[in-house]
């Protein structure tokens, strides 16, 4: 019998122990523990590079590839006073996007880029503009100060010729990748 009783008592003190009250909201309903959002590891400045592979395709005809790696630039990560996990990526070349971190990663703003040229070839004016949309993946936080991600690049180019509008589409990604941190 003092067997039993010994054993139920060892059997009651391990259940209340192992049994942690989870939190409960005023209506009684349990509210899970909510994930810690750290937006430190990305903040600061980073020497970035950029790559193009892009493929440009006018009247459907001709094909043009675009690849080449852009001038090496300073890029300032810094957090957005007015979003909560919010973060502001600016850059001496003119980057400015906004993005937000959560529990998978920075999710930046898709952005777009346009771009008018005026220039003469060959004696012939040459008027060209293009919109480029960039669709940023999420990226993961800097390892050892360094981060890496490919955006996708779509967008269309439109020019006159001899009085003839040429249009044509863009297609391809931007590889970024940080090679220093300060």
């Amino acid at each position: 019998m003092k067997k039993s009783i010994f054993t139920l008592i060892a059997l009651t003190a391990l259940m209340m122990c192992s049994c942690e009250k989870e939190p409960t909201d005023p209506n009684g309903n349990t509210t899970p523990d909510e994930p810690v959002i750290d937006i430190t590891p990305y903040l600061g400045k980073y020497l970035m590079t950029r790559h193009t592979d892009l493929t440009i395709t006018a009247l459907n005809m001709f094909t043009f590839p675009l690849d080449r790696d852009l001038d090496v630039e300073t890029v300032t990560i810094k957090s957005d006073p007015q979003v909560e996990h919010g973060i502001i990526m600016s850059s001496s070349d003119g980057l400015y996007l906004r993005g937000v971190v959560d529990t998978a990663g920075l999710h930046l703003q898709n952005d777009t880029i346009a771009i008018t040229i005026d220039t003469t070839v060959l004696n012939f004016p040459l008027n060209f503009s293009a919109s480029v949309s960039m669709t940023h993946p999420v990226i993961q936080p800097p390892v050892d100060g360094k981060m890496e991600w490919v955006s996708v690049a779509e967008g269309t180019a439109s020019t006159t010729i001899l009085g003839m509008p040429v249009s044509a589409t863009i297609t391809g990604d931007m590889r970024y990748r940080t090679v220093f941190s300060k």
